[in-house]
């Protein structure tokens, strides 16, 4: 009897068939595509989180601010300009900020903070901090890691004295009054140089930092907090009078 061929066909294993290197490529290049369209805006979904944290920091910051006013008839608190005086981040240890990098502090900064005129209002270290800063190639070389922010030098008229300006005193509530500082300026660039201290001056050298792609975070004087583009904090740079980022009492110009 002769074999049934239908049958002996069908009992054979059936052979698998795998992609081609055409849909495999194919396959590749697609992943791509949805690759270099989410990243963008996984990137500026990233971006934008961590600017929510810097906000909130900043109104912290903003609201330590104005109840140390409150307290201390309508003053300020010393912008820590130089190292010789307590302001509003720290006590200077042997005319330098608190070295936070070293132990015991490393361990267990809180103490350093403590003697800043903020904490008693503002008491988590964590809400000086922008969650970005840290990667900066500079950070290790900075004099003081105790904080994104520097304050505004207006507070204390860019002099190293123990002075600071009463709210009522300046111009508008709406001056600028905290922001991070930029270290990539200048050439070569300020590096960590922006950080010596705990304020600085508003001028091109010390300008805004660049941790946030599209703008600036800022505080102003009156207790908000803003983000502001890059170019208007670059026009308020270059003022020529007093300006919401010169505003020095103590000044006719603001400088």
């Amino acid at each position: 009897m002769r074999p049934n061929l239908h049958t002996k066909a069908a009992s054979l294993p059936q052979r698998k068939r795998g992609f081609t290197l055409i849909e495999l490529l194919v396959v590749i290049a697609i992943i791509a595509i949805l690759a270099a369209m989410l990243l963008p805006a996984l990137a500026k979904a990233k971006d934008k989180a961590t600017r929510t944290v810097c906000v909130n920091n900043n109104k912290n910051l903003a609201a330590a601010a104005n109840m140390y006013a409150s307290d201390n008839r309508d003053a300020l608190p010393f912008p820590n300009w130089g190292n010789n005086y307590t302001g509003w981040l720290y006590k200077p240890v042997n005319n330098n900020p608190p070295d936070i990098g070293i132990v015991p502090l490393k361990d267990n900064p809180t103490p350093a903070y403590k003697e800043g005129l903020y904490f008693q209002y503002s008491p988590n270290p964590k809400a000086y901090k922008c969650p970005l800063d840290g990667k900066s190639k500079y950070f290790q070389g900075r004099a003081n890691k105790m904080s994104s922010y520097i304050m505004n030098g207006s507070v204390c008229g860019y002099d190293n004295q123990n002075r600071s300006a009463r709210i009522a005193s300046i111009w508008s509530q709406m001056c600028f009054i905290m922001w991070e500082p930029d270290e990539t300026l200048g050439n070569p660039p300020i590096g960590s140089f922006a950080f010596n201290d705990a304020s600085s001056f508003p001028d091109r050298n010390e300008g805004v930092g660049r941790l946030h792609t599209s703008g600036a975070i800022i505080q102003a004087v009156a207790g908000h907090v803003q983000f502001i583009a890059f170019k208007k904090f670059n026009q308020e740079q270059t003022t020529t009078g007093k300006g919401l980022l010169w505003w020095s009492p103590w000044s006719t110009t603001g400088r």
